[in-house]
């Protein structure tokens, strides 16, 4: 198979030496460049940061071949996910999207990973797997695309939120306890959208989020330590080495209502952290003297 992978990355990388490992042929395409190569390619992987991905699909002709995302985020000005901005740029409704706990260093290593790859047709998530499944590699099919895409965008959310009451020293049950109230609301934005409940007790929802909350390894989880120890989001990014996607999806899912405001309340405060000027202490406050209520 010839796989072209769009975006050379960290992620992508790690990705393309996944699919090597199986034989195939791996071509590369930056986010900059302006032409598909030669050869057309079977099946597109998308790792692109996703904020990015809208410009970087308008600059190409649409290859009329599958698509897996591997990119995690929703596009700030819409709230869309990106299989919906393929869809919507390329015109191409064969999109799958691959989400779990790997983190791409440990997969560019070899280590041994587990993942989702969900699309709406489960026969074409199971030709992705096809491509990528290995002993190393292991992969889920799914048919709850909007679950596994909303797991793997919701969770850098959280990993902010995880990294803040990490750097603010809060403790190992504040952020047991932060992080069960991440995934009740996680499972609530997602069923909200269409999801299935159970998708976000999955890789992709709670494994991923167990991963990329709790590991310096995170950028997102690093960029909350810091910024919890009172860095400004200006000091912190040129850090990180590479993108915070929880940053701009925090901004996505604010900004949509038809997500109610009292089914995001760990997101509402986390934006009024980050684009508000909150002090996260304050935010910690605010979360902690709400009303009782049934779990």
């Amino acid at each position: 198979m010839n796989i072209l992978i769009l975006g050379h990355g960290a992620w992508g990388r790690a990705i393309g030496g996944v699919v090597e490992r199986l034989k195939h042929q791996v071509t590369f395409v930056g986010h900059a460049d302006t032409t598909w190569p030669a050869v057309k390619p079977d099946y597109i992987l998308l790792a692109l940061p996703v904020q990015h991905v809208r410009e970087t699909l308008e600059r190409f002709p649409s290859p009329g071949v599958p698509v897996l995302s591997l990119s995690k985020g929703l596009e700030i000005t819409t709230g869309e996910r990106v299989s919906q901005i393929v869809t919507d740029v390329w015109k191409e409704p064969r999109v799958a999207a691959l989400s779990g706990p790997t983190f791409a260093s440990e997969i560019a290593a070899g280590l041994p990973a587990i993942c989702t790859i969900a699309a709406q047709d489960e026969n074409l998530a199971k030709e992705f797997q096809a491509i990528l499944h290995q002993p190393s590699f292991r992969t889920y099919s799914s048919g709850d695309l909007i679950g596994v895409e909303l797991g793997g965008a919701l969770k850098n959310i959280y990993a902010i939120a995880g990294g803040a009451c990490h750097g603010l020293k809060l403790g190992q049950n504040s952020l047991a306890g932060l992080l069960t109230r991440c995934l009740a609301e996680m499972t609530r934005i997602g069923v909200h959208a269409g999801a299935k409940a159970e998708t976000f007790a999955g890789l992709s929802g709670i494994g991923d989020l167990m991963l990329t909350a709790t590991s310096e390894q995170s950028r997102n989880f690093r960029f909350g330590s810091l910024l919890a120890q009172g860095l400004t989001v200006e000091e912190i990014l040129p850090q990180l080495g590479g993108v915070c996607e929880g940053l701009p999806t925090t901004r996505s899912v604010h900004l949509n209502s038809a997500i109610p405001a009292d089914s995001k309340p760990i997101i509402t405060h986390l934006h009024a952290v980050l684009y508000e000027g909150m002090p996260p202490a304050k935010a910690v406050k605010n979360l902690l003297s709400r009303a009782a209520r049934d779990e």
